[in-house]
């Protein structure tokens, strides 16, 4: 039997939040570097939310960038889930407008998956069924929480490390 695995993208298969920072500070040098950012809502008094989200924007649209490469663990990780059975939903927080410049993506870095999920809530992803979920967002990982109904969940922030995982599993 197939076992689920939900897998985000941003700050999760490769380093996004570098490449935001470099956009986001065009708008405004004073913007804080990534190590300083705790809040959610990092933009305020730095610049507007509409900047904030069009730079996002312009990351997602152009992810077929060849200079946006995933982690070097990323390819490793999928392919082990792969191996263990796993159907792989790379579920992301952006507009499905993306979904051509993510799949490039995902398909010139030989990123295997099942399944690409692109709205502005994964959450509603979730479910008994779900065995793993990698995320980098707190908000997500305690839904995920809430919602692991019969007890077989494993939830993987970011810090934990991809790499754990991989040599874990073989």
């Amino acid at each position: 039997m197939s076992k689920t695995a939900i897998i985000d993208i941003d700050n999760t298969l490769w380093q996004f939040c570098d490449v935001l920072y470099e956009k986001i500070k065009k708008v405004n040098k004073q913007f804080p570097t990534p190590d300083q950012w705790t809040r959610w809502d990092l933009w305020e008094g730095y610049c507007s939310k509409q900047d904030f989200f069009m730079a996002i924007d312009t990351i997602h649209q152009n992810q077929d960038n060849e200079k946006y490469q995933p982690y070097p663990e990323a390819k490793g990780f999928l392919s082990t889930l792969k191996e263990h059975d796993y159907h792989i939903t790379i579920a992301s927080h952006r507009s499905p407008h993306y979904v051509k410049a993510t799949e490039k993506w995902l398909e010139q870095n030989g990123l295997v998956y099942d399944v690409l999920h692109l709205s502005h809530n994964k959450t509603t992803l979730f479910n008994m069924f779900t065995d793993v979920v990698v995320d980098d967002h707190p908000g997500v990982l305690e839904k995920a929480n809430r919602d692991r109904g019969n007890g077989n969940w494993f939830v993987v922030p970011l810090e934990q490390g991809i790499l754990k995982w991989v040599q874990a599993m073989q």
